[in-house]
């Protein structure tokens, strides 16, 4: 399976197809170590993206991939906890603060698990250009579900008004599952962007915390 989607991952930039073989060492070790998780479709890309940020030193990828896959692991373990917190919160933040693009995802029939898994199992590599997703892999470590989030929320900011113009089910989620990871978007605006997020998230995580 890992060999397979390897094929797959990052398959239009040419310096990933050198770098195989340490994805493949750090995604064998980690499924070898982790029987309860093992390997799961989107790690491809984290690998990947850490074997990238870090091309003489696997050590450090390797290191960086643990912990993503520690922080993460709740959007890969049985139940998908984490995942399911996720969407929860991006649900009632994009209906608040996003309201005019959530109201035209909703009547289109766009379902947020339609996308975000797509997204968030692979911390971004799915959706962004490969430039884009290492400038946001620090800000998703450094600050979690959060990052993750304000991320997100972010992207749909400033595709807003392309989304806003499509019609159609199939034509929002081409937008949103394809089409972002072949335009040009500047991964350091999307990092800006998701800081200022971040407060408005904290908040609403604040909201779902026990009295």
């Amino acid at each position: 399976a890992i060999r397979n989607d390897l094929e797959r991952t990052f398959a239009d930039m040419p310096m990933v197809g050198p770098r195989k073989p340490q994805i493949f060492r750090i995604l064998q070790q980690y499924a070898t170590e982790n029987p309860d998780i093992g390997y799961t479709q989107g790690m491809n890309y984290v690998a990947a993206t850490m074997v990238l940020k870090f091309p003489d030193r696997e050590d450090l990828a390797r290191r960086r991939f643990a912990e993503a896959m520690l922080q993460f692991n709740g959007f890969w373990s049985d139940g998908f906890p984490l995942l399911n917190f996720g969407v929860q919160l991006f649900c009632n933040l994009a209906e608040r603060h996003l309201q005019q693009l959530w109201t035209h995802l909703m009547r289109s029939g766009v379902d947020p698990l339609s996308y975000l898994p797509n997204a968030w199992l692979s911390l971004f590599g799915k959706w962004l250009p490969l430039p884009a997703v290492m400038d946001s892999m620090d800000l998703v470590l450094e600050c979690g579900i959060r990052g993750v989030l304000g991320i997100t929320l972010a992207l749909f900011q400033m595709e807003q008004n392309r989304l806003l113009r499509a019609q159609g089910m199939e034509h929002l989620l081409e937008l949103i599952n394809q089409d972002m990871r072949t335009s040009p978007i500047d991964g350091e605006l999307v990092v800006r962007c998701a800081r200022l997020w971040l407060p408005k998230v904290d908040e609403a995580l604040q909201a779902t915390a026990p009295a």
